[in-house]
This record gives C-alpha cells, structure tokens and sequence, in this order.
C-alpha cells in the first residue's frame, strides 16, 4: 500500500480514516490499470498475429488469382491445381526430390 496521502498520526481519526480510505481507493485503481495494461498488451499481440496471417491470406489469394488469370489468358484452364507457397514452412523437403536455396529463397524440383 503506497501512501499517497500521509497525515500527521496526531490528527483526528476522522481525517486519519478519511486518508486510508483514499489511500485504498488509489491502490484499487492501480491494481485495475495493470490489469487493463496486460489485457491491452496480450491483445496487441494477437492482433499482430492475426495481421500477420491476413497479409499472408491475401498474398496468396493475389497469387492464385494471377496464376488463373494466366491460365486463362493461354487457354490452360482444365485441371488446374494451384497450390500457393509464401515461404517453405509448411513444405517438407524430401532428400533428393527438391533442392533448398537458402540464400535465394527458392524450392527446386529435381
């Protein structure tokens, strides 16, 4: 308990009763603004990390939607598969079928 509010300990009770209670009411308000400071910060996070799969979201969407485009534009519409690849994440490599360029980013099919 932070004494925000100090009076002297000969004072009247009223006022001493009168500075505790003020004194407690303050703590109550620090301990609901750390509350809401953490709340806020884990909410952040999240937003950040939502943000983060929407652009990838919408990466790969423009992605697909120029691979159709293409393939329409040459007439090379019947059985397209189209499967978008921001980064290797989610890819596993098998030895010998595809080669990792690290330095460049890039997948090759061997």
């Amino acid at each position: 308990m932070k004494n925000r509010i100090s009076i002297d300990p000969s004072a009247p009770d009223s006022l001493l009763t009168g500075a505790k209670k003020i004194n407690e009411n303050f703590d109550q308000i620090d301990s609901k603004i750390e509350q809401f400071e953490t709340v806020t910060k884990s909410e952040i996070a999240y937003l950040h990390w939502r943000a983060g799969i929407n652009e990838k979201n919408i990466l790969e969407m423009a992605l697909e939607l120029e691979t159709v485009k293409g393939a329409v534009l040459n007439g090379m519409t019947s059985n397209i598969y189209i499967e978008s690849f921001i980064d290797v994440e989610d890819v596993i490599l098998l030895n010998g079928a595809t080669k990792h360029d690290s330095t460049n980013k890039k997948v090759y099919l061997v």
